[in-house]
């Protein structure tokens, strides 16, 4: 239960740190593509909870690095990229190898979001078996440098919030 409430403040002073910094005027940049950080590598350093196993969240640690495989994405008129995800998450029972497609859309000057469909290979401990698992997420960064970003994501099997390195 503490670890609930934990989560639940430290998610919602996040989300009142971002709508703060939001109430400044942004440019908006979809419907210029081509107009983003260019970048190969994102390098993405985090921390997870994963609504799975006998507790309801574990909390854990992961990284997860994508390659950019298009900075013009499958729309020509917006501004989108797409990327190959892969990386690992871990938890005290659980550990995560997951592979991904990421579709990027830059919103404004600060703000992008992003989809990501893919597999996610699980080991488990304590004897349960080792299997591929679909996943999606839904994600979003906050630029707070050329090359830095704030990144969060939801879906299945974890939620993360960490730092991005636009490399």
């Amino acid at each position: 239960m503490q670890l609930k409430c934990l989560s639940f403040g430290i998610g919602l002073a996040s989300c009142v740190a971002l709508l703060n910094h939001s109430a400044h005027a942004e440019t908006n940049i979809i419907k210029d593509p081509d107009r983003h950080p260019h970048y190969v590598f994102e390098a993405e350093p985090h921390f997870l909870l994963a609504p799975l196993g006998a507790q309801p969240l574990l909390p854990g640690v992961g990284f997860r690095g994508t390659v950019v495989l298009a900075q013009e994405g499958f729309i020509d008129k917006i501004n989108d990229s797409v990327g190959l995800g892969f990386g690992v998450d871990y938890t005290r029972d659980n550990t995560w190898v997951p592979v991904v497609m990421q579709w990027n859309f830059w919103l404004s000057e600060h703000w992008s979001v992003f989809g990501e469909p893919g597999v996610a290979f699980k080991f488990a401990d304590h004897g349960h078996a080792n299997r591929a698992d679909p996943t999606l997420y839904a994600g979003g960064r906050l630029r707070l440098s050329d090359r830095v970003t704030l990144t969060m994501r939801v879906g299945y099997p974890a939620f993360t919030a960490g730092f991005s390195f636009l490399l």
